[in-house]
């Protein structure tokens, strides 16, 4: 099945994921983006950077480019021989998510511009991308502040001071609209409280919800 690992910035989705990945044989993993990939890193750090009248075509291009990965995937999948039944595609975030992040990055705008990107976002949008459960993982902002200082992400911790208020406003958003979404999307979802636990404990948990949830309800075979 597709399982989306989701969550705030810095709650361990990666980790998450790629553990995953590795302890279920014969599965794939499909990650936000790739460290090479110049213009996803072009466009963080402008964001970070405050850049102008870049936010619809920040998170477009993500859409678009999480969509396309996805497809390849998809064909891998099968040409390996693999079933939804049997075997598993981990997304390090999925398509849903980054409608949060435009939700928040273009709040000051007039609303215009949201309302463009609104529609935009459901033409391109194919429900065929997501998950069969979606596993968000919680953090408090203080949890979050401590990670991606230890992660060092270079566009992140340099520009921290200039971004801080739109990290605690992405925060405060973020599980709430989150579950708006997948409830608007009948994705169904289970929530880790991820703090002070370390990431073999949230694993664990992960682990448990995955081996025990029954996928037999899900449009996938």
């Amino acid at each position: 099945m597709v399982i989306g690992i989701s969550g705030m910035i810095g709650c361990g989705k990666s980790t998450l994921s790629s553990e995953l990945h590795d302890t279920y044989s014969n599965s794939l993993l499909l990650e936000e983006f790739s460290n090479d990939d110049v213009v996803f890193n072009t466009f963080l750090s402008w964001i970070y950077k405050k850049k102008p009248n870049i936010d619809i075509g920040f998170q477009t291009y993500i859409i678009e480019s999480l969509s396309d990965s996805f497809k390849k995937a998809i064909n891998l999948f099968n040409k390996k021989g693999f079933t939804m039944s049997k075997n598993h595609i981990f997304l390090d975030r999925f398509n849903l998510e980054h409608y949060i992040f435009a939700k928040v990055n273009l709040d000051k705008k007039d609303s215009k511009y949201f309302k463009a990107f609104d529609a935009l976002f459901n033409c391109i949008l194919n429900e065929e991308e997501n998950p069969d459960l979606a596993i968000f993982l919680d953090i408090d902002f203080d949890t979050f502040k401590r990670r991606i200082f230890q992660r060092g992400r270079k566009s992140e911790i340099d520009n921290y001071d200039l971004n801080e208020a739109y990290f605690k406003e992405l925060h405060s958003v973020y599980k709430d609209e989150f579950i708006k979404l997948v409830q608007r999307y009948n994705i169904p979802y289970k929530i880790i409280d991820c703090n002070n636990k370390t990431n073999d404990q949230v694993f664990d948990e992960a682990k448990n919800i995955i081996d025990n949830f029954d996928f037999s309800k899900s449009k996938r075979k």
